[in-house]
């Protein structure tokens, strides 16, 4: 394989043209669309994990506070609205949660994404590597080719001056 190799760096590569280079261009720039959708999804899901952190905090600020006011004889209707909100902030919590994980799930389903797409595009770049060694060693046997037949008409152009040459001898 290294002298294959070695063969393409003394090829011209310049007159090679990849078929598929639109379609290798087109899934590059799908990668990046998917790149782009991920890294904006992960954004959200940060966002989404700060603002469960600031629920979280914000119910236990709200227990700590209803704690802290607990009196022997508490106002039932005070109370009643204490507990209604925490209620309310655990439904948020729980919403919360819930879009967490959907965030999680479309993350795992775009990385996998991710990961066909660079497949592909793994692919093709091989597929490319081989066209080029193909087309080095096209160009190899044609430089060999050109050689062999430029040293063969050499050859009988000497033999051919060689033959005058010695009949011309005394």
């Amino acid at each position: 394989m290294k002298e294959n190799a070695a063969q393409s760096v003394n090829v011209d590569l310049r007159g090679f043209t990849y078929a598929l280079a639109p379609y290798m261009r087109k899934q590059e720039w799908q990668m990046e669309r998917l790149e782009n959708r991920l890294a904006r999804l992960r954004q959200s899901l940060a966002e989404s994990r700060e603002q469960r952190a600031a629920l979280d905090l914000d119910f236990q600020s709200q227990v700590a506070h209803l704690q802290l006011n607990w009196q022997p004889r508490p106002d039932p209707h005070m109370h009643q609205r204490g507990l209604g909100y925490l209620a309310q902030l655990r439904g948020h919590i729980q919403e919360k949660d819930r879009e967490i994980e959907a965030l999680c799930e479309q993350k795992a389903l775009l990385q996998a994404d991710c990961v066909a797409q660079q497949r592909k595009i793994d692919g093709l770049k091989e597929h490319r590597a081989d066209a080029i060694q193909e087309y080095a060693n096209d160009a190899a046997r044609a430089a060999a080719a050109e050689a062999d037949r430029s040293w063969i008409g050499r050859l009988y152009y000497r033999t051919a001056r060689g033959a005058e040459s010695f009949e011309n001898l005394p």
